[in-house]
C-alpha cells in the first residue's frame, strides 16, 4: 500500500471559471521515506496518529469534459496538511501510486497517470509553493503565512494532455 490518497470536490462556479472541480492528492506519512520530517513550525502538533501527517502534493483541475486544465499548488490551511519541504514533497510525487479498486480502479490509476505524465510541473509547483509563502511572508510581515487566509493558491499552470504527449514524444525523438 502506498498511502497515496485523493478526494475531488468543487467550488461555486463564479470562484473557479471554466473548472467542472478539482483533485487534491496526498500522501500519507505511512507512505513517506523514512528521513522525511515535517518542517519544524512554530504551529506544528504532532497528531496523535502519525499516519495524519499527510503532505498535500498538487491539486489536478478538471473541465467539463473530464479534461485535465491546470495544476496547482495550495496554502497550507486549503487542505490542513502538515508541511514539508519542497524537496522533500517532489520525492512523495513518484511515490503516488493508488493500484486498488476502492472507490474507483479507473480513476486511481488515471489520477496516478496523471501526476506522472505532469511530474515536471508539479516539480515546479512544488517549488514555487515555497517561494510564494515564503515572499508572503516577508511581504505581509504576518506571524503564520500557512495560515493567512488572503493566500490560497501559491502557484498554477495550465497544462494539456495533448501539449505534454506532444513534448514527451519531442524529447524522446531528440534523445534519439
Amino acid at each position: 500500500m502506498s498511502h497515496a490518497q485523493f478526494y475531488y470536490h468543487a467550488h461555486p462556479q463564479e470562484l473557479r471559471s471554466g473548472e467542472h472541480g478539482h483533485f487534491h492528492t496526498f500522501l500519507r506519512a505511512n507512505g513517506i521515506p523514512d528521513g522525511i520530517r515535517p518542517v519544524a513550525l512554530p504551529d506544528y502538533e504532532k497528531p496523535a496518529d502519525r499516519n495524519d501527517d499527510l503532505s498535500h502534493l498538487i491539486a489536478v483541475s478538471m473541465d467539463p469534459t473530464g479534461l485535465p486544465i491546470r495544476l496547482f499548488s495550495t496554502n497550507r490551511w486549503v487542505t490542513g496538511e502538515t508541511w514539508y519541504r519542497a524537496d522533500d514533497v517532489c520525492k512523495m510525487i513518484d511515490l503516488f501510486d493508488i493500484d486498488h479498486a476502492q472507490p474507483s480502479w479507473p480513476v486511481n490509476r488515471w489520477i496516478t497517470a496523471v501526476l506522472k505524465l505532469f511530474h515536471p510541473q508539479a516539480v515546479e509547483l512544488i517549488r514555487a509553493r515555497d517561494a510564494r509563502v515564503k515572499e508572503w511572508a516577508a511581504a505581509k510581515d504576518t506571524e503564520n503565512a500557512y495560515e493567512d487566509r488572503d493566500l490560497e493558491i501559491t502557484a498554477l499552470v495550465d497544462v494539456s494532455i495533448d501539449d505534454q504527449i506532444a513534448a514527451v514524444q519531442a524529447a524522446l525523438a531528440a534523445k534519439g
